[in-house]
Parts: structure tokens; sequence; C-alpha cells
């Protein structure tokens, strides 16, 4: 909830300046701070806040506080506008409130539906978004996140980078909530996206975490199959499973080596979920029967109108026929477009039509109207046509206008379709989860028969160190493995998350001490982080034990220090040296078995 901690009036709870003594609007002396949300301001109190923040960023413009709740008072009446450009300000003198970035993104949607929002404007809540969570990782930043991605990009066929919608999902449902979160949100976000409805009401109803399902079979066979045995759990595809062509193998390891292609195993491993189509809106048939109903009105009062004012719609009256009255009669028709007659026959009604002469027998007739061949007539038949022609007008509108919708959503169903062929063809051409492990397992060999250039981590260590390999008399012990801190090992969760890093330990005998290099290997980027480095003199080493994942290094004084090996299947590459023919595993200097490691180390210590 959006409070900010305010000097209030107690009795009229008028916001106050601070160091104020006495309410200038009720004169109470009665005063206390207290926090106040003005998002959710009584009406009679929104100008009164205006004012006051107005007050205070003129006396200081760089009032982070009175600039946020200016925003925020903004937003609550709806007016996004202004509330972005508060917020803006807010963040440029204050770049470090998460909350400024979480509500700037929450002004963006401007109370619109998440699916119906420009490319450009969800990419510009994402990238807000996304940094108020780098901030801090509020419940509600996270919640908004999850509607804006299942809204704006799963329910159109879209893929998301990053975490994907259901894990935002569940990492929410693991978090204390926060008063009015959501309905904070519905307020100025239209959601109508049918999975993100239910994620809602789950979350309000205030269900826990979902718990881990019992392992699979296939599950409990990874504490002593392979590293690459998890790689099936994850999918079900067929895709990833082994390759038993070589050829095929070969092939799409090699296109590892361009990290775009790295970025795709990683953005369109899942399938995307089918898109759900708009439905296109129907002619409004009822308002187009009411605009009818009200142009024939108008019409209406326009007939009378120009039969009441004289707008050029005449008539003569023939009560006696003589000589004078055939003239004059002759003179309307020439001044006049005649279009009704009034037989003089007792019940007769007037009948309309194009009367070009008059009747020879003007006793038959009792009287003629028409419309004078002048400006006034043609603004007489314009006031009648008028409401016909807006009738018109009005029908082609909503027709055009509802026409143009159809068209939107059409074309929207249309670009969901393509988006969702286009990321599910993505998908299914994909590296394989088998075939990028092959990719790190080769890269970190010295000699790779898929790479161009490989990258030699041991042989870095040693040019780093500056020791020549073929001058060591101990073994070099060489460990790596995927892991990710916050798995805790448990890869089936998220075997992608795994795959993304590889750390590697690489311990190198020097002549007086043991060096010990640690680092991580981001795979998909080829960053590598600053190496973190240990070194022990064997003089201080009192015992050396491989005891399950460690190896302890007993030192003097009652202290130690270890190296962490991979749990067991967990190892991406492995040197030994039994087999020669196997020249990407084999080296005489090189070793991933830490018993042979020990051995050749204890022999160095007891020399030295």
């Amino acid at each position: 909830m959006a409070t900010l901690k305010i000097l209030r009036c107690k009795n009229c709870t008028a916001p106050l300046p601070a160091g104020t003594t006495t309410c200038p609007k009720c004169h109470a002396v009665n005063l206390v701070q207290s926090e106040v949300n003005p998002l959710q301001l009584p009406s009679n109190l929104t100008n009164d806040y205006i004012e006051f923040f107005k007050q205070q960023t003129e006396s200081n413009p760089k009032d982070t506080n009175a600039l946020f709740g200016m925003g925020l008072v903004y937003m609550g009446l709806k007016n996004y506008e202004l509330a972005q450009r508060n917020f803006k300000l807010a963040v440029d003198q204050s770049p470090l409130d998460a909350d400024v970035y979480y509500y700037f993104a929450l002004s963006l949607f401007e109370g619109h539906n998440p699916m119906h929002l420009k490319n450009t404007i969800t990419s510009r809540i994402e990238e807000w978004l996304h940094t108020a969570t780098n901030r801090q990782a509020k419940r509600k930043y996270l919640i908004l996140q999850m509607i804006l991605r299942q809204g704006a990009f799963i329910a159109n066929g879209l893929q998301v980078k990053g975490e994907q919608p259901i894990e935002l999902f569940n990492r929410i449902r693991t978090m204390v909530p926060e008063p009015d979160e959501i309905k904070e949100i519905e307020e100025h976000v239209q959601i109508s996206d049918k999975q993100t409805l239910e994620w809602l009401a789950e979350i309000k109803e205030g269900k826990g975490a979902l718990k881990k399902a019992v392992p699979s079979e296939a599950e409990k066979m990874m504490s002593y199959f392979p590293m690459h045995a998890f790689l099936t759990i994850d999918s079900g595809a067929a895709r990833d499973d082994f390759f038993s062509d070589d050829v095929t193998l070969s092939t799409h390891v090699s296109l590892l080596e361009s990290p775009t292609m790295r970025e795709e195993f990683f953005d369109y491993q899942y399938p995307p979920l089918e898109p759900e189509m708009e439905k296109k809106p129907f002619y409004p048939i009822w308002r187009m029967l009411k605009v009818v109903i009200g142009y024939f009105l108008l019409w209406i009062v326009a007939l009378v109108v120009v039969d009441v004012v004289p707008v050029g719609l005449n008539h003569i009256k023939i009560e006696q026929v003589n000589q004078q009255t055939q003239a004059e009669v002759q003179a309307f028709f020439e001044n006049h477009v005649v279009i009704a007659c009034e037989p003089a026959e007792e019940g007769s009604t007037e009948t309309l039509g194009w009367y070009k002469e008059p009747a020879e027998d003007l006793n038959t007739v009792l009287k003629y109207e028409g419309i004078e061949r002048s400006w006034m007539g043609l603004a007489g038949v314009g006031l009648m046509l008028l409401p016909i022609v807006m009738l018109i007008i009005h029908w082609l509108v909503i027709i055009g206008s509802t026409s143009r919708k159809r068209s939107a959503v059409v074309n929207r169903n249309k670009e969901k379709k393509v988006n969702y062929h286009n990321t599910m063809a993505r998908h299914n051409s994909r590296c394989t989860k088998y075939e990028y492990m092959e990719f790190c397992r080769h890269h970190l060999s010295p000699q790779s028969p898929y790479l161009c250039e490989s990258y030699d981590p041991v042989a870095a260590a040693l040019d780093e160190q500056r020791i020549d390999e073929n001058d060591m008399r101990g073994k070099i012990l060489f460990v790596n493995y995927f892991e990710d801190e916050d798995m805790d090992g448990d890869y089936t969760t998220n075997p992608l998350i795994a795959l993304r890093h590889v750390y590697y330990v690489i311990a190198i005998p020097q002549r007086d001490k043991l060096v010990m290099l640690k680092n991580r290997w981001d795979t998909m980027t080829d960053r590598m982080d600053t190496c973190d480095a240990e070194s022990v003199f064997y003089r201080n080493i009192l015992s050396l034990n491989v005891r399950g994942d460690e190896i302890e290094i007993g030192l003097v004084g009652g202290t130690s220090t270890g190296i962490v090996l991979p749990s067991a299947g967990q190892s991406i590459f492995s040197y030994q040296d039994t087999d020669p023919s196997e020249k990407m595993t084999y080296s005489s200097t090189r070793t991933s078995d830490p018993h042979v490691f020990v051995k050749a180390l204890e022999t160095l210590i007891a020399s030295h």
C-alpha cells in the first residue's frame, strides 16, 4: 500500500507542512503525524492534498516525498499523464526507491487491458518493473509482473524472457501479502485473461505454495545416474531424448558456439501456451435503431419548423377563379417548385408530387404548395433533408467504427497466431538439453571436435599462475558441475537454472604451496566471474581426506579448508589417465579423481 508519513490536523484531517503548530484551515491545535494513502483519499480532501504537495514542491523542487505523493494523488484521480510526470521527477531525485518505479509501471497501464497494450508500452512497463524487482522483490511487484507477462505475452502467443508467469505465481504464494495489494492493481489494470484471473483468485484466498510432488522413479535414479539423466525429466518431448546419430549431435552442438543460439535455448525451452483469441464485436443493431428513432423525431421537428417559419415553403389558395387568379397561379408556378396540391373536392386530401403546370380548371384546386426558387427555398429543403443526411452519416460512422474494430480484432488474432506458430517453431527447432550439456562438456576440454576455438580453463589458470604444465610433479585437480546456489542441488525444480552456470575448481600444486582457484562460467553469455583464489602452504597441512562431496584439508591450529566436489553423476567433464587413445579426456598431469589428486599431493608434501 502506498503510504506517506504526513502531519495532519486531527480535526479536519487537512495535510500540514512540518513545523506547523496550528491548522490554518480550522485553527485547531490537535495535530498528529500519521500514514496516509494518497491513492485512496476522500473526494473532499483531494484538492487539499494537491495544494499541499504543490506548496512542498514549490519550496523544494527536489522533495521526493512530495513528488511521489502528488503522483499518487493524480493516479487516484485516474489522471495518468500527470501521475507519470510526477513519478518521473521523483525517480530522477530518488533513483533507489523501488516503490516509485513500481507505481510508475502501474500508471503506464492507464486502466487498459494488458492483452491490448502496444508493444512500446509493454516494453516500458517491463523495464520499470524489472528495475523495481531488482531493487526489492516485493510481492505486489511480482503480482503486477505476473499479470503483465501472462496477459501481454503468453496470452498473445509471445515468448517471455526471464521468469515465466507460473514461476512468479509460485513465488508469490510463498510471500507475505500486503493490504489491498491486488485491489490497488485492479483499479488501474483491466484483467480479462482467464488464467490470470484464476491465479489472482487463488492468491486472494491465501493458498500456500504447492507441496513438492513425490519423486518419480526417474527422479530417484538421478542420484546415481550420470548428470545428463535429469535433462529428460523436465520435458517429455522427443527432442530432449539422446541422439543416436553422431553427425546430428555434432551439428547441433557446434551451432551452440553462437551466443544467439544459446540465448534461444533458454528463451524457447518451454512450449508457448496457445493464445486466447478475441471475439469480433457485433454490429450494434439496437444502437442503430435508436439512432433512427432519434433522427426521425428530429425530422418531424424540422418539418414543423419549415412549415411555421418562412424559409421558402409557400402556398397559394385559390378562392375565386378569374383572370387575375390565373396570372397569380402562373406566377406562383414560375417562382416555385410545386410539390403538393389540395383538390377543392370536399373530403379530398393533399397529394404530393411534382406539378409542372397549373390545372386547366382551377376550380378543381383549393391550394398549391411549393418551394421557392431562391436561396431561402434551398435552405428550407436543406433543413428538411438535414436529419436524413445526419442519419446516413451517423450510420456510416457506426458501421465504419465497428468494421475497424472487427478488422483490428482479426489482425490481432492473426498476429497472435503468427507469433504463436513462430515461437512454437523456435521451440521445436531449439537445441536439446543433452546437446547443451554436451556443448559445455566439450567447451571445457582442451580438444573439442565441435568448436573452432575451445576455452581451456586449466590452461588459462596455469598461464595466470605462470606455471609450465610440463614441470608439474603432482596432479592438477579439475572438477566442474552445473549448480545454482538457490537450488540446493535440486535440479528437478528447474533444470534450465542449473544449465545456465558452470562452477569449477582448479587445484594447482606449486613448489611450496597448493593454490585453489574457484570460478563460475555463465554458459549463455560466455562471461567469467572474477576468480576466487586461496593458497595453503604445505607446512601448514596436517591431513588430507576425501569425505563425500568434499576434500577436507586439515591445517595447523585446528582449522581446516576444503575443495567442494560434484555430487555423484553431476560432473560435466572429467580428466583420466587410463586410456591415452581418448584424446579429449586423457591427461598425465590433470585429473578429476579426488583420490588420485590426494594421493599425488600427499607424495608431494612428503617429499617437500
